[in-house]
């Protein structure tokens, strides 16, 4: 599993810049770690790197979903702390989610709808002047798709 030192909320951003370039259309990412872990940041990051405007993203805590727009493709950005990883779906995320969009959702705990896509899972932890990252990604596309 990869891992960063990450010093500062640049460094954060810049990591989700550089994961966005390598994440295919229509893919997800798992964020975890505690409050102010910088998930949020990385996002700002992850939407710049794919062409968007990174001042768009705020924290889905309140409002639960946010979507971006991007050059390639459209970003919804979710929290699931309060509605767990299928709870998405009551918001009529099936619905909106198109194969070419992408999926940011914090606090997705264990499982979810998007498993049958490409996944990349990011654990953000507090260190001593800064943050750890660790990221894995997997395609768990069907055979065929």
């Amino acid at each position: 599993m990869p891992d960063r030192f990450l010093a500062d909320e640049a460094e954060t951003e810049a990591l989700g810049a550089n994961l966005a370039a390598a994440t295919p259309t229509g893919g997800v990412w798992l964020l975890r770690g505690d409050l102010g872990a910088g998930k949020t940041t990385w996002t700002r990051g992850f939407v710049k790197g794919l062409g968007g405007d990174p001042e768009q993203v705020a924290s889905p805590t309140y409002a639960v979903l946010h979507r971006y727009d991007t050059p390639r493709g459209r970003v919804f950005h979710l929290d699931l702390y309060r509605l767990g990883p299928d709870g998405a779906w009551g918001l009529g995320l099936d619905e909106a989610l198109e194969p070419g969009d992408f999926l940011v959702a914090e606090w997705p705990g264990e499982g979810g709808p998007w498993e049958s896509r490409w996944t990349g899972r990011l654990v953000l932890e507090p260190e001593a002047g800064g943050r750890r990252a660790e990221w894995t990604a997997t395609d768990a596309a069907p055979e065929g798709r």
